[in-house]
């Protein structure tokens, strides 16, 4: 039965429920990590060799190593995007099926990798050169660009909009929509926060163990604490655009059936 009001905790659960039929979408996010490390690794250290080892290579060299590694990354995650929409629409999502449907916006995904790497470095440099003064500034930033971009993958993967346009439509999304998103997000983040702290736990624990000598006990604890680690954090970043794909859903007034969540009753109209 579909409630007026979500609240967070209701979103949450929406999108958990929504991701535990396809457990198998964990693997966008695994070969998402790895594909972002190895191709910042071949594109940024050859970059910055080739350039010299000033700071300015090093900088072009990072720059273009996050482009590549950012584009990759959000090529998985508009694949898990499509993945969750066609859950809620009814259809059995697979995972080349929706890397296809991804590729089909690699365009778009691109020149978002770059206008982000732009931004990333801008705030870096200024971190770099203002001391604390760029380390404020740096954080403000990196909050408020995180802030404006949370629904952008979905964005990106549903409207035939440029990367300024996109980000001008998250931002736009966010502010009409701020308290729900917040509670939506809010309540996701404090449960992964917590499982992670939880496995991190565990974790020092083992390597504590470890740092007595007490090999035994110390190295299978501390591989299950890092195991969970890993676990928890594809999970959370799956489930993550699944919830991020309801919302963006909620905001734009299409129907999320079966999720106990009334958009219309939510949001109203436009």
């Amino acid at each position: 039965m579909a409630t007026s009001n979500p609240t967070g905790k209701a979103i949450l659960r929406a999108s958990l429920q929504l991701f535990r039929q396809d457990r198998q979408m964990i693997w966008l996010p695994v070969m998402a990590t790895i594909t972002a490390v190895i191709a910042f690794a071949i594109i940024a250290g050859p970059i910055a060799l080739a350039l010299g080892r000033n700071g300015i290579a090093v900088i072009v060299g990072l720059a273009c190593g996050s482009v590549v590694a950012t584009a990759s990354t959000v090529l998985f995650n508009v694949a898990l995007v499509f993945a969750a929409t066609d859950r809620i629409e009814g259809r059995t999502p697979t995972v080349g099926g929706s890397l296809a449907q991804a590729w089909g916006r690699r365009n778009v995904i691109f020149t978002w990798a770059i206008l982000s790497a732009v931004v990333g470095t801008a705030i870096r440099l200024l971190e770099q050169r203002l001391g604390l003064l760029g380390r404020l500034i740096g954080i403000a930033g990196g909050l408020a660009w995180a802030v404006a971009t949370f629904l952008v993958i979905p964005v990106l993967a549903f409207e035939d909009v440029g990367p300024i346009e996109a980000l001008k439509r998250s931002s736009s999304i966010m502010k009409a929509r701020f308290g729900t998103v917040v509670r939506g997000g809010l309540r996701f983040g404090i449960l992964f926060l917590g499982l992670s702290v939880g496995a991190l736990l565990v974790t020092a624990v083992g390597v504590v163990s470890i740092a007595k000598h007490a090999y035994l006990v110390g190295v299978p604890i501390a591989a299950i604490g890092f195991v969970f680690l890993i676990g928890v954090s594809m999970y959370g970043s799956a489930a993550g655009m699944y919830m991020r794909t309801i919302l963006y859903r909620f905001a734009t007034d299409q129907p999320i059936p079966d999720l106990g969540v009334d958009p219309s009753g939510a949001f109203g109209t436009h």
